[in-house]
């Protein structure tokens, strides 16, 4: 009884987390400004952590479709915060966050799976050093 309540629990949040996942997806897209840097850089958190669960769980395809739409997010959230000029030191310090997660995913996958994720971690960096270079250049 108390097993089939847990799983119940745990099929609800799942089912909460994509919803949410989709509604920053969708806001993303369509907002602009302040509001899209904001809602990229949720979405682009909410597929860092659904890939770290997919690649966990051995669902490495789920993983790598959630690795593209990290790079895809924080580029999106970064650009945003440029073009804004708003929410670019929050954006700066959650996607330094991102990365730091995605180096736990990296060495936690086997050596010849790392490079995938790699790769977005290096999109995740040039994003963020873009935008620091924005913030920085316009202090000056």
């Amino acid at each position: 009884m108390m097993r089939s309540v847990a799983l119940a629990v745990v099929v609800v949040f799942l089912a909460l987390f994509a919803v949410a996942q989709t509604e920053n997806k969708t806001k993303a897209e369509s907002a602009s400004g302040a509001d899209k840097a904001k809602y990229a850089l949720e979405a682009a958190e909410q597929a860092a952590k659904a890939a770290d669960s997919a690649f966990k769980q051995g669902k490495d395809t789920e993983g790598a479709a959630h690795l593209k739409e990290i790079a895809d997010y924080a580029k999106m959230a970064s650009d945003a915060a440029i073009e804004s000029s708003k929410r670019e030191k929050e954006t700066e310090i959650n996607l330094r966050k991102i990365v730091n997660r995605l180096v736990d995913v990296k060495n936690s996958r086997p050596f010849d799976q790392q490079d995938a994720v790699q790769q977005v971690i290096d999109a995740v960096d040039t994003a963020r050093n873009n935008l620091l270079e924005e913030m920085f250049k316009r202090k000056h």
